[in-house]
């Protein structure tokens, strides 16, 4: 009987001979940027549970789905490290026969077992995210809803699949011809892949119609910028697992290609956790940081007017206004910016009147940035200021 710790998985395409002793790995690349994304991620999702949880004293639906896709997306990585530590992260040509054991295919079934709930949470906690903030678009909820149906449903048919064609028959044992089968469904790992692009971008572009026709700030929009970079990141790593799923479904080096395809969906993994995470930081950073003596706090001088107005307090210290706890598109993301420099606001501004004294948001499209009470009982009024109620956004 051959002895296959000297036969390689595929011949060198080059024809040389295989290297057993010190050939190329990605052990190091599996271990040094799944060590840094999980310690990345595991910050923001921390930082966004303890500003929910300040604020609402509460969990929902989106946090707990991210805190469930990035535990499987650590299990998962901790899965492939496994794998990659045993010496198997090698080009076909230079890994023998020998590797492919019982453990290794055990991990293989395992890491896909978590991979695809990984995906599907994380994604469906973006959609949860857009279903809290944008809640008053009935297209926008809509959509999210239908998105969320059809992401269940992709990731649900993929897991089923792994459990049909990775498991051994009643009774088999977990050889080779598991494994074989396992890569029986290629062109399905190509459409997954597709998917798994198409899902990236729809999440991507999906708030930019109500985004844009907001007025933002500067400090705002460098904000944005920031998070669609991170989102963008995550479209250039499905694209990548999509463009390495195709050459393993071709033979072209199974076994590297199989562990980029790996390391590139715990980047998505824990990318899109980061992206989830968002509007919570900057709700912490509204809440906790700018608050701080660290952080100084630069207001202008009251805007002169004919009508004797009060500043609303609540308003000042941000509490109102800014609190990012339920995450309501009228009083989230609110444009603290344009209001501490004096600029007209959005349709997020409010006008607080003490009229009814149940405290009423008046939406003002076009009102001037800043959150103000108006004190009926002490207006002065100027017998030669015009009382047209058209003329009262131009002298507040």
């Amino acid at each position: 009987m051959a002895d296959l710790s000297k036969i390689p998985i595929a011949p060198n395409p080059n024809g040389g001979p295989p290297n057993f002793a010190d050939p190329p790995s990605l052990e190091s690349t599996v271990l040094s940027l799944g060590l840094a994304l999980i310690c990345i991620s595991m910050a923001c999702l921390t930082l966004r549970l303890l500003s929910n949880y300040q604020r609402t004293s509460k969990f929902h639906l989106d946090d707990y789905l991210c805190i469930f896709g990035e535990v499987a997306g650590i299990g998962f990585w901790g899965i492939v490290y496994s794998v990659a530590r045993d010496g198997n992260a090698k080009h076909s040509w230079d890994a023998p026969m020998s590797i492919v054991t019982a453990s290794f295919i055990k991990r293989h079934f395992a890491s896909q077992m978590l991979s695809y709930p990984a995906l599907c949470a994380t994604k469906a906690a973006v959609l949860a995210l857009y279903i809290r903030v944008f809640d008053n678009s009935r297209w926008m909820r809509r959509t999210c809803y239908v998105l969320m149906v059809l992401i269940f449903l992709a990731y649900g048919v993929n897991i089923v699949l792994v459990i049909v064609y990775c498991l051994p028959r009643k009774g088999a044992p977990w050889d080779t011809a598991v494994l074989d089968r396992c890569g029986d469904p290629g062109i399905l790992a190509i459409s997954f892949g597709a998917f798994s692009v198409l899902s990236n971008i729809v999440l991507f572009v999906l708030p930019f119609p109500i985004i844009l026709n907001q007025l933002l700030c500067p400090m705002k929009i460098i904000g944005l910028t920031g998070v669609y970079l991170v989102g963008l990141s995550t479209i250039v790593t499905s694209i990548m697992a999509l463009r390495y799923r195709v050459k393993t479904f071709l033979g072209e080096d199974q076994l590297w290609n199989g562990f980029t395809v790996t390391i590139t969906t715990f980047a998505e993994i824990f990318g899109t956790v980061c992206v989830s995470c968002a509007p919570a930081l900057y709700a912490f950073s509204m809440n906790f940081v700018q608050k701080s003596d660290l952080y100084p706090s630069r207001r202008p001088r009251p805007m002169s007017s004919k009508k004797r107005t009060k500043t609303d307090n609540s308003s000042a210290d941000g509490n109102k206004f800014d609190s990012m706890s339920n995450l309501k598109i009228h009083n989230d993301w609110t444009d603290k910016c344009a209001m501490s420099h004096g600029v007209r606001s959005g349709p997020l501004t409010r006008i607080y009147s003490t009229v009814n004294p149940s405290f009423t948001y008046i939406p003002m499209t076009n009102g001037i940035a800043k959150s103000t009470r108006i004190d009926q009982s002490s207006t002065i009024v100027d017998s030669n200021a015009s009382t047209h109620p058209e003329s009262w956004p131009e002298k507040m």
